[in-house]
């Protein structure tokens, strides 16, 4: 039995206010958060399509059912921030939407490119450097500060706690049909650049949009926490299952079960 809980949940976002009048100092985290909900509906799908290839390989029934729970997440996922998205650009508007929407397009671009030309070994790896540092992240986020002040209300808790609820998935899958650490550590580094690259041009296009400054703030005990657990991901020891969780997770994914049944 698979301790992944699928819930469906639709977010509204149509009365969304998109509120970037934040001081300068908020502005760089403000805009990475909302340059990463521009990427899900792509990235996700990508996890979905290599998870689909991966399953037809996977031998062990509890891991395939793992596959197959984080793939329904994930689908909830890209769908809701596609929703945001749109909220997003539609406040920007004009050449920005447009400018933004090419930045799309090119992701998209590259992760057909990465389905259809790449190795199902090297699909796995990028995949579990993904979900390493987005865990590393949303981690540190439940011990901290959470997403409160993120334009998108709760569609950031409750996708931060389901990437800690399915945090061993990709690295098992990798584990099972690949295992090399070195591989790992490699494809994976690589991986979080190209993710990490999207993001800024996303930001940088919205800050430019703005008109401002994105300075240069020291770490916060949150992004400090991150940076811990990023690089406890490069050890040869690591295993996303014997990450602490945060006081509080459990509790979040419980709500937001009962949210999706009354939904």
């Amino acid at each position: 039995m698979s301790d992944i809980t699928v819930r469906k949940i639709r977010f509204s976002f149509e009365d969304l206010p998109i509120d970037l009048d934040v001081p300068d100092a908020q502005l760089p985290k403000l805009l990475g958060t909302l340059g990463l909900s521009m990427t899900m509906p792509y990235l996700e799908p990508y996890l979905i399509r290599t998870m689909k290839v991966a399953l037809k390989r996977i031998e062990d029934e509890a891991l395939a059912e793992d596959v197959r729970r984080f793939s329904q997440q994930e689908g909830h996922h890209y769908r809701n921030h596609a929703n945001l998205n749109a909220r997003i650009r539609d406040h920007f508007g004009g050449p920005v939407a447009a400018e933004l929407q090419a930045i799309e397009a090119a992701l998209e671009d590259d992760y057909q490119r990465f389905t259809r030309g790449k190795s199902l070994r090297f699909n796995v790896a990028y995949a579990e450097g993904f979900e390493a540092m987005t865990c590393a992240f949303a981690l540190a986020s439940a011990e901290h500060d959470g997403f409160e002040e993120i334009p998108g209300g709760e569609i950031w808790s409750w996708h931060m706690a389901e990437e800690i609820e399915h945090r061993t998935v990709a690295f098992d899958v990798y584990d099972h049909l690949v295992g090399s650490y070195a591989y790992r550590v490699a494809v994976g580094t690589w991986s979080q650049w190209h993710y990490l690259s999207y993001i800024r041009r996303f930001a940088r296009c919205m800050q430019q949009a703005l008109g401002r400054p994105l300075p240069r703030a020291p770490l916060d005990p949150a992004a400090r926490t991150a940076l811990r657990n990023y690089l406890r991901t490069w050890s040869p020891r690591y295993n996303p299952r014997d990450l602490p969780i945060p006081e509080g997770v459990s509790e979040l994914l419980a709500r937001y079960t009962e949210m999706a049944r009354a939904s």
